[in-house]
C-alpha cells in the first residue's frame, strides 16, 4: 500500500506540472519579442547622420567587432627605426608576450 501511495503522489505531481503549462505556447516562433516602432527618419537621413557621426568621431564604442575602426594615418617611421625601437625595448625588458 505504501508503493501505491507513492505512485499516486508521483502521478498527481506530474499531472499538476503538465496542467500548469497547459495554457502557454512554447513553439519558439515568437522569440525574441518583436518591438513595434515607427521611425520618423528616411533611410537617406539615417545614412547621412551615420556618415556625419563617423566623420566627427562621435559614434559610441560598444567594443563590438562589427564597428569599423577609424582610418589611421600612414606611418612616418621607417622599417629600420621600428626594428631599432623593438630591439631596444627587448633589451630593456619592455616587451611582454601573451599577457
Amino acid at each position: 500500500m505504501n508503493n501505491t501511495r507513492r505512485i499516486a503522489l508521483a502521478a498527481a505531481l506530474a499531472l499538476s506540472a503538465i496542467a500548469a503549462q497547459a495554457g502557454q505556447n512554447f513553439s519558439g516562433d515568437d522569440y525574441p519579442l518583436e518591438v513595434q516602432s515607427q521611425s520618423t527618419l528616411t533611410r537617406a537621413q539615417v545614412v547621412n547622420e551615420l556618415k556625419l557621426a563617423q566623420e566627427q568621431g562621435t559614434l559610441p564604442n560598444y567594443d563590438v567587432a562589427l564597428i569599423s575602426p577609424k582610418q589611421e594615418q600612414a606611418s612616418t617611421v621607417t622599417r629600420a627605426q621600428v626594428r631599432a625601437e623593438t630591439l631596444a625595448a627587448m633589451q630593456k625588458g619592455g616587451l611582454s608576450f601573451g599577457s
